[in-house]
């Protein structure tokens, strides 16, 4: 059973699958049909395609040349019309070109600098293509007449937008500058140049630049003499102010000045001046001043004017040197973009030249005056140091403000000024050896202490410019180098120089006091002295001395002491007439009386002498003039004392009291007189 249902199932299948190929038989022949119909369309496509190829390829090459023609015919009309622009450009820009550049916009300027433009290029191409062409040369015309228009209206726009500075902008500019140490400071008017004309000019410098005409000569020709005015108004308007706060023409006036109703005869002068000379002294013990020789009213006020003057002169000087780095700056900013960076220092070093020369001639002459000054030992001569700290301290502005142009100029000033300020020092000195001035003849404090003292001070105040000025000098090196242990190198060499000067100066009072008798001569030296000694104490100075001199101190107070010891010498004669060569017997004889009328003649004359004459001199400071009639004191009554006790009431004259005139309190009394009268 199974085996039938088996074979059953076998031709079922088999069945089936007859069918199948049947059908793919079937499928077959429809393919193969109608692939035959399809190959025999493609076949009559191809030979179409085969026909129509044939007909089009001939007409793609003519339609290729047509086009490469088109495609020539245009590139020669782009080409003719361009070069029909460079036939044309002389004549469609002439108007323009003679018109002139419009420089009251920086647009108009802009239309100008195109037609330039268009001008050079047509230039280029004649030049390559056509140099024998005719055009070119009205092109050539054209163009130099629109480059001499510009450069006309450049220089037409910078001498409208240029004027010098007023002399109080630019002292608004320093007084500014030293306040805030702004590099952009405004000052109302300090800039003469609108926006607008600022970027019209450097339109055309840039097109002038570029085209190899830059416009330096007309910027030198402009700037610098405006520059230049700006500082001569400015150095006169500071002489003026100077002129106008100096004492100096009311002291001319005053002096000339002859008033009949008012005249006084010379006696009653010098009793008057003197009156005054003694109030001015008691007053110097108080302020720390002295007067020295006695001069004439007039002579002091019109030294003092013109010490005053001396000083101002040198604040105008480094005034000027401020001036003239704010126009640097100025200049410097001002041709930023109009001329090409390469060209830049040598225009900014031939604008500023002349207003360098006229610093430089500045300073000269303020140095000169320092010098001159400290030929007389006058204190003003240490001012030109104080142009000089000005000077170093502008010197980093002034390169800022001349770069990229060398400020070589700047630096040798510099190097003259300090070397004026050298020799100043030497002539302070020189001076000090050679002042003929005596002194007063009441042997009070000389001129020269006082002006010393003023000068050392004045020179303190400048330690760090001075001392690294000594150093370059190969004496102070050398002393310098033989000192060792001082931190301090500048106050080390100013501390030399003042040695130099003190010594030099004591030289002098020794010289000067030799035309005294001894004991004024010891008030004089005395005084001088002990105002020095006081004067360095109270200023510092003292202690910046001991740097080179430890004992210097010491060294016054020794020669106090040598001075004190000299003045009491000068009663030895005095004492000599109350010393008897023998003791005198218990009964006087005729001899023995006179003796003693000898004897107390000789002391009374001799002591009258030297009150009349002591009297006169002169001792400002109070302690000293205390201890100097202490010391009389001591010196004089102990051996008058006993002199007197001892042979006073002996009677060795019918009239004693022609020969005993002095008492021991009388002696005192007028002994406490004495100094009082100049003190």
């Amino acid at each position: 059973m199974y085996a039938m249902e088996k074979k059953f199932e076998i031709e079922m299948k088999l069945k089936r699958e007859m069918t199948n190929i049947q059908e793919l038989k079937a499928a077959a022949n429809r393919s193969m049909s109608i692939a035959n119909d399809v190959c025999n369309v493609l076949g009559a496509c191809e030979q179409r395609l085969q026909q129509l190829e044939k007909a089009v390829l001939p007409l793609y090459g003519n339609t290729a040349r047509l086009q490469q023609i088109h495609q020539n015919m245009e590139r020669t009309v782009k080409s003719l019309d361009h070069v029909i622009n460079y036939y044309m450009v002389s004549r469609e820009l002439a108007d323009l070109i003679q018109a002139g550049p419009h420089t009251a916009s920086t647009d108009g300027l802009n239309i100008y600098l195109e037609a330039l433009d268009k001008l050079a290029e047509a230039q280029n191409y004649f030049n390559k293509n056509n140099p024998q062409s005719v055009e070119l040369e009205n092109i050539n015309q054209l163009y130099n007449t629109g480059v001499l228009k510009l450069e006309a209206a450049f220089e037409e726009l910078l001498s409208r937008n240029t004027r010098p500075l007023s002399p109080t902008t630019l002292m608004d500019m320093i007084a500014l500058e030293e306040d805030s140490s702004v590099d952009s400071i405004s000052v109302s008017g300090s800039n003469s140049t609108s926006g607008s004309a600022v970027e019209t000019m450097r339109a055309a410098a840039a097109w002038l630049s570029a085209a190899g005409r830059p416009p330096a000569g007309p910027l030198l020709a402009i700037r610098a003499p405006a520059a230049k005015n700006s500082l001569i108004a400015f150095k006169d308007y500071l002489r003026s102010r100077s002129m106008a706060a100096s004492p100096l023409m009311r002291a001319k006036n005053m002096l000339n000045r002859v008033d009949s109703t008012t005249r006084r005869t010379s006696k009653i002068q010098k009793v008057l001046e003197k009156r005054a000379i003694n109030i001015m002294m008691k007053a110097s013990q108080t302020t720390g001043l002295a007067i020295g020789p006695r001069r004439s009213i007039s002579d002091a006020y019109m030294e003092e004017c013109s010490e005053t003057l001396d000083e101002r002169e040198v604040e105008a000087a480094g005034t000027l040197a401020a001036a003239v780095c704010r126009l640097a700056r100025r200049e410097q900013r001002h041709a930023l973009g109009l001329v090409p960076l390469p060209r830049l220092p040598a225009l900014l070093s031939a604008q500023l030249k002349d207003c360098l020369e006229l610093l430089a001639t500045e300073v000269d002459r303020a140095c000169s005056r320092s010098r001159k000054a400290a030929s007389r030992c006058s204190s003003s001569a240490a001012a030109c140091w104080s142009l000089l700290a000005r000077l170093q301290r502008l010197q980093p502005d002034l390169q800022r403000a001349m770069h990229p142009a060398s400020p070589a100029p700047y630096t040798a000033l510099l190097q003259n000024c300090q070397h004026h300020c050298l020799r100043s020092l030497e002539e302070w000195v020189e001076g000090v050896r050679s002042d003929s001035a005596a002194g007063a003849v009441d042997g009070t404090v000389h001129q020269l202490p006082v002006a010393a003292l003023a000068y050392c001070q004045a020179l303190a105040t400048h330690l760090h410019v001075i001392g690294p000025a000594l150093s370059t000098e190969a004496s102070y090196a050398r002393a310098a180098g033989q000192i060792t242990g001082v931190q301090d190198r500048n106050a080390l060499m100013l501390s030399i120089y003042f040695r130099k000067v003190l010594a030099q100066l004591n030289l002098s009072l020794r010289n000067k006091s030799e035309q005294y008798p001894e004991a004024l001569k010891a008030i004089f030296l005395l005084n001088n002295t002990l105002y020095l000694l006081q004067g360095l104490q109270r200023s510092g100075i003292l202690d910046m001395l001991a740097l080179s001199e430890p004992d210097c101190e010491a060294g016054y107070r020794r020669m106090i002491n040598e001075y004190k010891t000299n003045y009491l010498k000068s009663w030895n004669k005095l004492l000599s007439h109350i010393v008897l060569e023998e003791p005198l017997p218990a009964k006087l004889r005729d001899k023995d009386r006179q003796v003693l009328k000898d004897k107390f003649s000789s002391f009374n004359r001799e002591w009258e002498e030297t009150t009349r004459a002591q009297r006169g001199y002169s001792v400002p400071d109070p302690e000293l003039r205390e201890t100097l009639k202490r010391d009389n004191k001591e010196a004089l009554l102990p051996p008058y004392s006993a002199f007197y006790a001892h042979y006073a009431a002996l009677p060795f004259s019918k009239n004693p009291d022609k020969y005993v005139k002095y008492t021991p309190l009388q002696i005192t009394t007028q002994l406490d007189g004495y100094f009082d009268e100049a003190a």
